[in-house]
C-alpha cells in the first residue's frame, strides 16, 4: 500500500518517535516538545485515515479525503486534546496554540499529502 510509504508520513512518524523517546529520556526542548507533535498529529492521523479508506472502503489508490473529512479530524482532535482530556486529567493542559498547530498540520496534509497515489 503506497499510502503508508508516503515520504511525509514516514518522516513525521520518525520525528514523533524521536520526540517521544526524548521525553522518556528526560530531554526537553521547548517548542519542539510543546508544538512539533501537535503539528505532526493531523498529517499522521489523516494519512492513516486515507490508507484505511483506500484499502477497505473505496478500494482505490486514487481516492482522496474530502475537505470535510480533514476538517472533522482537526475539530475532533482539538476537542479531545484541548477541551475534554484537560478537564478529565491534570496530565493534559489546554493550549489554544495547539489548535493552530492542528490547523497548520491539517492544511499541510490537505495541500501536500492528500493526493492520488500513482
Amino acid at each position: 500500500m503506497r499510502t503508508l510509504s508516503n515520504f511525509w508520513f514516514i518522516a513525521f512518524g520518525l520525528l514523533w518517535l524521536m520526540v517521544f523517546t526524548g521525553r522518556k529520556l528526560g530531554w526537553f526542548i521547548p517548542g519542539i516538545n510543546n508544538y512539533l507533535t501537535d503539528l505532526l498529529a493531523i498529517p499522521v492521523i489523516g494519512n492513516l485515515s486515507l490508507a484505511f479508506q483506500r484499502q477497505f472502503i473505496e478500494r482505490s489508490e486514487k481516492y482522496c479525503l474530502k475537505a470535510g473529512h480533514v476538517l472533522f479530524i482537526i475539530v475532533y482532535t482539538s476537542l479531545v486534546f484541548e477541551f475534554l482530556l484537560p478537564r478529565l486529567s491534570t496530565r493534559f493542559i489546554a493550549d489554544p496554540f495547539d489548535i493552530l498547530m492542528y490547523v497548520a498540520g491539517g492544511l499541510f496534509f490537505w495541500k501536500i499529502m492528500n493526493h492520488p497515489s500513482d
